[in-house]
């Protein structure tokens, strides 16, 4: 494999759509899963079930009570 080969692999930060709130809000509308990479965390992620803004988290669903720090975050990741 050479060096040319290698700079042009995508790694998997690359992959990623870092987004605002309101793009990952639009994105849960549409029907996606979103994440904050300061959860760490893949599976813990947000998404609407029974018309209700929720978290997965630990295994459980939990009510979602969007906080200034959810707002103003820059690190909302839109899932695939």
């Amino acid at each position: 494999m050479t060096a040319k080969t290698v700079a042009q692999s995508p790694s998997p930060t690359k992959l990623k759509k870092i987004v605002t709130f309101p793009a990952a809000i639009q994105a849960v509308i549409d029907g996606k899963r979103i994440t904050k990479e300061e959860w760490g965390n893949p599976d813990d992620y947000g998404m609407l079930k029974d018309h209700f803004l929720m978290l997965h988290r630990d295994g459980k669903w939990y009510t979602w009570l969007v906080s200034d720090g959810d707002l103003t975050g820059l690190d909302w990741v839109i899932m695939e």
